[in-house]
């Protein structure tokens, strides 16, 4: 854990040194995750999770950018009961994450306002309990995940965007959870998230 808070605190110093330099911009994010586990027996992204975190990005041009963040993510699990049902079972999964996404940004030349973007993301686990009611245990995830990115914006101004990410773990979680359940052709346990809200640009 304090290699993780060295490592925490030399990516934010980074990331303050390159925006300072004015080759990169600066961003702060406002956003929120709504998550589920593939693997786990359970539907729908019923988990909420904040989500805050920085960035940097430089522009290559009007139209593509590449960047990186540092972000917080709540992740995990949520089983959503039948509110007329007899019995309400509880189960959640409760991961936390420090993550580093990079990602290259394009602007659609249609709608301006509107762009797309992909990459990649590596997190560090640094919590993940298992609440089903009787008793709350680790879950025992592995300690770094890799995700895919896929998402879009819309820009209200140069400082201000409201945007849309979906991410997707490439390797397995881990997990001691029983897994018989087989997604996409894959065995195991595997972090899947919608993240939305707004992305604060610093600066002109």
């Amino acid at each position: 854990m304090n290699q993780l808070k060295v490592l925490i605190i030399t990516t934010i110093i980074c990331l303050s040194s390159a925006a300072q330099a004015q080759f990169f911009k600066a961003n702060v994010l406002g956003t929120v995750n709504f998550a589920q586990v593939d693997g786990d027996h359970i539907g729908g992204y019923n988990k909420f999770g904040l989500n805050p975190g920085i960035g940097i990005y430089h522009e290559m041009d009007d139209t593509k950018a590449y960047g990186f963040e540092i972000v917080y993510a709540q992740k995990g699990s949520k089983l959503v009961n039948d509110p007329d049902a007899a019995i309400q079972p509880i189960f959640i999964i409760k991961s936390a994450y420090i993550e580093f996404p990079m990602y290259f940004q394009l602007k659609l030349n249609t709608i301006d306002a509107l762009s797309v973007h992909t990459g990649v993301s590596v997190g560090v686990n640094i919590s993940g309990p298992i609440d089903d009611g009787p008793r709350v245990s680790d879950a025992e995830f592995n300690t770094i995940e890799s995700a895919f990115l896929l998402g879009g914006s819309y820009h209200f101004s140069e400082n201000l965007s409201f945007r849309v990410r979906h991410g997707l773990s490439i390797n397995r979680i881990g997990g001691n959870y029983p897994v018989r359940q087989r997604t996409f052709n894959r065995f195991g346990m595997y972090n899947r998230w919608f993240n939305v809200g707004f992305v604060f640009g610093l600066g002109g």
